[in-house]
């Protein structure tokens, strides 16, 4: 009897050291599992990592491209508004020596045609051409739009009474010239009622309203 309990406590204990090794088999299993995928992580945060260091340098290769365009952008930019200013002064020269021989046909005779009149901190006009008791006010532009006619029509060519008081006692009347008038605009200008004068093929200059037109007096 005693001898079959001492069997069973030893069934018991070795039970107990067999079920203890499989746990600790199981915990080795587990922690190398474990360090396999913290291996796996370290070589994640690896490739992470330089995936990073590879996304700033080429931000900083796409940041210094940038620079050199935002550079060669502002380049341009300057290139083309002195070339802007060298057009405007091209087409405001052309229409100012050919004023008053393209409207004699139009029977109007200018005898004194002034350029770039100015009043400080209120207007400043291209060209102001006189005949008799009305006064011909020119806006001149290199390409012509329509936004640019309203704005002539409705702001400055009703400030020139005020800008130059000695011209009150003249009608005033006004005209665009540009060296580049689609028809559209051409016959929005004139339904404005402005004379409209571009180049020609020959690089004179024209009137491009029709016959029988008779321009808006402004003040």
């Amino acid at each position: 009897m005693e001898t079959q309990k001492t069997e069973s406590r030893m069934d018991r204990i070795e039970g107990g050291i067999e079920e203890l090794l499989r746990g600790i088999k199981a915990l080795k299993e587990s922690q190398q599992k474990t360090d396999e995928q913290i291996l796996a992580l370290k070589e994640s945060q690896q490739k992470t990592d330089e995936q990073i260091l590879a996304l700033k340098e080429s931000q900083q290769k796409t940041d210094e491209q940038l620079d050199r365009t935002i550079k060669k952008l502002d380049d341009i930019g300057r290139q083309l508004g002195e070339l802007g200013l060298v057009q405007g002064e091209v087409a405001e020269d052309l229409f100012y020596r050919n004023v008053k021989s393209i409207f004699t046909k139009r029977k109007m005779t200018f005898r004194n045609v002034r350029r770039n009149l100015k009043k400080k901190g209120m207007a400043e006009y291209d060209i102001v051409a006189v005949d008799g008791e009305q006064v011909l006010v020119i806006e001149v532009k290199n390409r012509l739009d329509k936004r640019m006619v309203d704005r002539f029509v409705e702001q400055k060519l009703p400030k020139f009474m005020e800008a130059f008081p000695e011209y009150r006692s003249y009608r005033v009347i006004g005209g665009m010239g540009a060296l580049v008038v689609k028809d559209d605009v051409g016959r929005y200008a004139e339904k404005s009622g402005l004379y409209v004068l571009t180049q020609t093929d020959e690089g004179g200059a024209a009137i491009l309203n029709r016959e029988g037109f008779k321009a808006r007096e402004f003040g």
